[in-house]
């Protein structure tokens, strides 16, 4: 078998975007230099062989390329298969005889594969679960949880712009490449924050017009399956969670104008987190992930889904990762918090996997990280398995991201109780 040609590189985007012939040079194609414009290509991105299905009615569908070889490289928990009856059952046998929501013991040592393999990089952990179990499909939030919740993406949008981070964007995570898309969002946010009177109405607008640009810009990877892998899952990061933080602003601030601009992107919003994750799934289906494992990382953070086995080079996938899961489930319950206080209620969004054992967020190192993940009772949680959760840990157990999103499932009141249930 012949190895198989190197990838192509991609016309630079502001030749895309104006649907001319790039000259595919660097630094700058010879339209972006004769124009004087600033030349930059498409981020490289670690996706799996696929087709393109063309149906006669015009829609694409993208179907990966089955790579032969063991696929299953995960040795820990992750979320129940819906592929059949039998993997459902045997992973309801494995609920009862050891918890899904513990990883390792306390004060057990890392295994070696759980750093090769994490449980994280496994494709079924991108799976939603849409077994509802104790969570309603349609979810009636108390209006204590609305307000609580609401107050907190306030308090974490403010934490980012004075600490660098909050419970959703990572310290570490744009440190080596900040994208256009979070150096605007970040400057808008700064804005609003120090807004007066006198200069609110300057600075809505000024947020305006960046979403215009912002959703303008990106209509052309909005369409079905097509839309996931135009981008790589770092470029879905950025503009999922720069549009999430304009709409925060824009629905809770209470100018009539706003609100009525961000319920009209709100589609978009959805759409955007749902192509991100399905992006992060995409990425890890196939072999191409295993081919880029052994490349060293580059940065404090290779905003990538792949690991060569060090501490250091897990713990920056962990963050890409729980980066993105954290982001998703931000934007749905977001979502659903907005829709709940307009009709009463929302869809349940489905159950998935993000890290919430305390600590692990704010390791400021992987040594650190690493140490709280041996000696944390949970580490991997699923949001709808929120009982599960009360009955075998203390709140003090995990951080105050996971503790956001109990309170939204299952109301302040009953995780008041648990806080007070276990001391």
């Amino acid at each position: 078998m012949t190895d198989s040609a190197p990838p192509k590189r991609l016309a630079c985007i502001a030749c895309t975007r104006a649907k001319r012939k790039c000259s595919k040079q660097t630094p700058s194609c010879r339209r972006c230099a004769d124009k004087k414009l600033v030349c930059r290509y498409p981020a490289p991105r670690v996706a799996p062989p696929y087709d393109l299905v063309f149906s006669q009615d015009g829609a694409v569908s993208v179907v990966p390329i089955p790579v032969p070889g063991p696929s299953d490289r995960n040795p820990l928990p992750t979320p129940p298969s819906q592929s059949s009856e039998q993997q459902q059952q045997e992973e309801e046998n494995q609920r009862q005889s050891q918890s899904e929501l513990s990883l390792p013991a306390h004060g057990a040592p890392a295994a070696a594969d759980s750093l090769q393999n994490p449980w994280f990089l496994s494709p079924s952990s991108w799976d939603i679960d849409h077994r509802h179990g104790p969570v309603p499909s349609q979810i009636y939030f108390s209006d204590e949880a609305l307000t609580y919740f609401i107050d907190q993406l306030r308090v974490w949008l403010r934490q980012w712009t004075t600490e660098g981070h909050c419970p959703f964007i990572h310290h570490q995570l744009w440190r080596l490449h900040l994208p256009d898309h979070i150096q605007d969002v970040f400057a808008s946010l700064a804005a609003y924050h120090s807004k007066t009177p006198a200069t609110e109405r300057t600075v809505l607008r000024i947020i305006e017009t960046r979403v215009n640009n912002l959703v303008d810009t990106q209509h052309a990877s909005g369409v079905g399956d097509l839309g996931v892998i135009m981008l790589d899952p770092a470029c879905h990061l950025a503009r999922t969670q720069a549009l999430l933080i304009y709409k925060i602003i824009q629905l809770f601030d209470g100018d009539i104008r706003a609100r009525a601009q961000a319920e009209k992107n709100m589609d978009t919003l959805a759409l955007w987190a749902r192509q991100l994750w399905q992006s992060a799934g995409l990425a890890l289906s196939s072999s191409s992930h295993k081919e880029q494992v052994d490349r060293a990382s580059s940065g404090p953070v290779d905003t990538q889904l792949r690991t060569d086995g060090t501490l250091t080079s897990t713990w920056q996938a962990w963050i890409f990762s729980e980066s993105v899961r954290r982001t998703y489930l931000a934007a749905t319950l977001t979502e659903a918090v907005y829709s709940t206080l307009k009709q009463g209620w929302a869809p349940c969004p489905g159950g998935i996997i993000f890290s919430g054992g305390a600590g692990l967020w704010d390791a400021t190192s992987p040594f650190a990280w690493v140490k709280h993940h041996q000696e944390n009772p949970v580490n991997a949680i699923r949001c709808i398995d929120g009982e599960q959760l009360f009955s075998i840990a203390k709140a003090s157990d995990v951080d105050e991201f996971c503790q956001a999103t109990l309170i939204v499932s299952y109301g302040l009141e009953r995780v008041d109780r648990w806080r007070n249930e276990k001391t």
